[in-house]
């Protein structure tokens, strides 16, 4: 059984086995549980509380023995939709606060900015910068490509760059020849792009990713960050090197 969902849902590793557990024996005490499951006895009735919680299971009283027994499996759906309608909330909450909190971002920097963004979490940060900042028809470079992968983010690197394109981003590839295969090739399918190789000889663990007045140092290595530098000179001399290193490329 796959159980990914109950994962997404929010549900923990021991909530997931009490559940399933409970869904099987249907009407049961605590013995049959912690055995099915495999949750110590300790536990289970604290996860049994945070079930009832989340309206997932429930218990009656009998003969001063409690029997447990799981909410119909189609309460999962709505608890689903109960998370749903409190992030639509809490996603209304905080463009309020957004809208409150940008005007005073001209008082905490200066115009010219480094700023450092930690882990894969945070080079999606820095990277979503770019559809903030750029409008249709302008170009970012991207430089280089970590040697040591970073599996996680590849399905959300795929994801923006369907937003890139369908704002209209034009974006150029300058790849390390050993990422031809797969991102050079899955690059090359996106519309608004071009890709070439840096010759073979050369290999990163680092890449740049160039964009208006903004230069991205990425790094995915030992550890993972990306660092920001918002300077429009230092912006357009690393487009010059990107334009030399470009003429050199092959395709």
């Amino acid at each position: 059984m796959d159980v990914e969902p109950l994962r997404k849902l929010g549900l923990t590793e021991g909530e997931i086995k009490v559940y399933i557990a409970l869904v099987r024996l249907g009407e049961t005490s605590s013995g049959p549980i912690v055995e099915q499951s495999g949750v110590s006895v300790s536990k289970v009735y604290t996860i049994l509380d945070r079930l009832a919680q989340k309206g997932l299971a429930a218990h009656v009283l009998r003969q001063k023995t409690k029997y447990f027994r799981a909410a119909d499996p189609q309460r999962l759906l709505s608890y689903l939709r109960e998370q749903q309608d409190d992030l639509k909330h809490q996603e209304t909450k905080l463009k309020t606060l957004v809208t409150e909190l940008s005007p005073l971002t001209g008082t905490a920097f200066t115009g010219d900015m480094v700023q450092v963004y930690d882990g894969l979490r945070g080079i999606q940060t820095a990277r979503e910068r770019t559809l903030t900042i750029m409008k249709k028809g302008e170009q970012m470079w991207i430089v280089g490509i970590a040697r040591t992968p970073y599996d996680r983010l590849t399905p959300y690197f795929e994801e923006y760059h369907s937003r890139r394109c369908h704002k209209g981003i034009r974006c150029r590839y300058l790849y390390d020849e050993y990422a031809r295969t797969p991102f050079g090739e899955k690059s090359a399918t996106y519309p608004f792009s071009e890709v070439r190789y840096l010759p073979p000889s050369m290999i990163t663990h680092a890449w740049m990713e160039i964009y208006a007045d903004t230069v991205t140092i990425g790094i995915n290595k030992s550890s993972s960050f990306s660092v920001v530098i918002q300077n429009q000179e230092v912006a357009d001399s690393f487009r010059i090197y990107a334009e030399l290193l470009w003429k050199q490329g092959r395709v």
